[in-house]
């Protein structure tokens, strides 16, 4: 059950980047920026991180209702594997439209994945922390039919990695047939897209066949302006994920009465009562004074930024891959150390050099990590080489 085919397809994923980048570059396109991408990332980061901690949770609450409530023990064969694969993408559409259509599963559990302004391959890592927590209840009919855990957590799996390569403007249309079946960059980019005709469109995974089926559908037409309505405006992951929650709690406090408060938690985004105003709908993008949000800090900032970004993207990745190894107590302090650091970092590339002295003690703390992990005279070498290093880059880049 510690198989995780989206954890094991992490080196895929960058190495798919990396010949999005090259693409950029031939074509001279503007595809990525350095801001907009570490923060996709680093909500990635925040989100495997999460579920490595409460994942165990929901996994858990889907084998308790395997073991105790199923009503067949549906053997492991390829056709049986085949049946889980159509009815997990049939679920997933039902958690992702509703994910949509549910203003408390919104803000809490799909907002974040849709914040960039990009489109990209980064925008598809970019996840809620918390959407595994409450899209496992939609897949429980799955563990009452007998479908095991293992066998649900891999087509599960397998689900998400489809849905990776379809965050691009690298590849236009498709053959018809396919575009008819299959969920396709051209399909998913309406789906990303802040466009009124577009919002709430195109929930598929894989198969499209479920828009067409019960009416989400629509096919691109002129090119879609990306992101949320109320644009999010910050680079730091952490704050990603937490601000439309406040804004989601600061409306129901100022929402009159308690069954019009219990609407704006379960009636669509936008809905308010008759007396604030009723529904609003999404405005029409002005494209003349449209920008997108874009502050950053001077060149050597972002270059140690970009630099530290990679040194705790790699630890983040040894941490996914021996978590199992750790105390739940080195687990937490791991994960919090990766958490501050993204935050940190988010921070810094918003150019608030406010937060500086805060990133020394942020070094400071990786020294002790270092030694930690590595143990042994030669850690605090170590540690005091990446400490000094970094912390002359850093005076150096706050300088600038």
């Amino acid at each position: 059950m510690d198989f995780n085919p989206v954890i094991l397809s992490i080196p895929l994923y960058f190495l798919l980047i990396g010949l999005e980048l090259v693409f950029q570059l031939i074509k001279k396109a503007k595809i990525y920026r350095t801001n907009d991408a570490i923060s996709n990332i680093g909500c990635g980061i925040s989100s495997q991180v999460t579920n490595a901690l409460w994942g165990v949770l929901s996994v858990g609450l889907y084998q308790l209702v395997y073991e105790y409530g199923a009503f067949f023990q549906i053997p492991d064969t390829w056709w049986t594997w085949l049946i889980l694969f159509i009815l997990v993408d049939f679920f997933y559409y039902w958690f992702h439209r509703s994910s949509h259509e549910v203003n408390f599963l919104w803000n809490t559990a799909h907002v974040v994945h849709h914040q960039s302004e990009d489109y990209n391959l980064s925008v598809a890592l970019r996840q809620s922390s918390f959407g595994g927590v409450f899209s496992m209840l939609f897949y429980l009919p799955l563990a009452l039919m007998g479908f095991s855990a293992y066998a649900f957590l891999t087509v599960k799996g397998l689900n998400l990695i489809y849905q990776f390569w379809i965050h691009t403007e690298a590849i236009e249309k498709l053959p018809r047939w396919f575009e008819y079946v299959f969920n396709t960059p051209s399909h998913h980019r309406v789906h990303h897209g802040r466009n009124p005709k577009y919002i709430d469109r195109n929930h598929a995974g894989t198969l499209m066949i479920w828009d067409r089926m019960f009416g989400t559908f629509q096919a691109e037409e002129e090119k879609p302006t990306y992101g949320v309505t109320k644009p999010t405006n910050t680079w730091n992951p952490v704050w990603a994920n937490v601000l439309p929650i406040v804004d989601m709690t600061n409306q129901v406090k100022a929402t009159p009465g308690f069954w019009n408060k219990v609407k704006v938690l379960f009636y669509k985004p936008g809905w308010q009562p008759v007396e604030l105003g009723g529904y609003q709908m999404a405005p029409e993008v002005d494209k003349k004074t449209y920008q997108k949000f874009d502050v950053h800090p001077h060149m050597p900032m972002i270059r140690y930024v970009f630099m530290q970004f990679l040194l705790v993207l790699g630890f983040a990745s040894l941490f996914l891959f021996t978590q199992s190894n750790y105390t739940l107590e080195i687990k937490l302090a791991m994960a919090g150390f990766i958490m501050w650091s993204i935050a940190q970092l988010g921070i810094l590339m918003e150019n608030r050099k406010s937060w500086i002295p805060a990133e020394y003690i942020r070094l400071l703390a990786s020294g002790a990590l270092i030694v930690f992990l590595i143990g042994g005279p030669l850690s605090y070498g170590f540690a005091g080489v990446f400490g000094v290093l970094f912390g002359v880059w850093l005076k150096s880049a706050s300088k600038a």
